[in-house]
């Protein structure tokens, strides 16, 4: 069932990413000389959420679709041993200026099977409450807005909020306040 890696070599090596040439052989011993894998840095989302239910959505533009995308805070990991828990809390103070005295593991995902390695790791932070402005890395402008789950739920279903990763976590979330 596994395949089985018989050459590997970087074409790209940096520090936002990595894409390898794999040579690999299939269990029925078909070869393929250049499968190409990509090794990103984790991530980690968080589903923030106030006392009233409302999310914190943000805005930003991203340069490869070049396109403004509503999503959630997040960020990637500085190191491949980086805390999950660590990095959400670190991003969603940064992003938004907001901290949270409780938060809950909504599991780990993968966006990209075929060719990704990463893992997206997904919290819910609730009862936030703001503790400082945002400071944000050179390369982002976001901006934020506080919007009730079910609306949020909402934009995930009329493709306003189309980012994988962001609507899994949405969904878990909203899944786990009905119940």
């Amino acid at each position: 069932m596994e395949w089985k890696r018989l050459k590997s070599e970087y074409v790209i090596n940096n520090s936002w990413m990595k894409v390898r040439k794999d040579t690999v052989q299939l269990p029925n011993g078909t070869i393929i000389p250049d499968y190409y894998v990509t090794e990103k840095k984790n991530v980690s989302l968080v589903v923030a959420m106030d006392n009233k239910n409302q999310v914190i959505i943000v805005t930003e533009y991203k340069y490869p679709p070049n396109a403004i995308h509503k999503g959630l805070p997040g960020g990637t990991f500085d190191n491949e041993n980086d805390n999950p828990l660590d990095v959400a809390k670190r991003e969603l103070l940064e992003e938004t200026g907001y901290v949270s005295d409780n938060w809950e593991s909504l599991g780990a995902v993968v966006e990209y099977t075929i060719k990704d390695t990463h893992q997206v790791h997904l919290f819910a932070a609730s009862d936030i409450y703001k503790i400082a402005e945002q400071k944000l890395d050179t390369t982002e402008e976001i901006n934020f807005e506080f919007v009730p789950l079910d609306k949020v739920i909402t934009m995930c279903m009329s493709n306003e909020i189309n980012l994988a990763t962001a609507m899994v976590a949405l969904f878990k979330v909203f899944y786990n306040c009905r119940k």
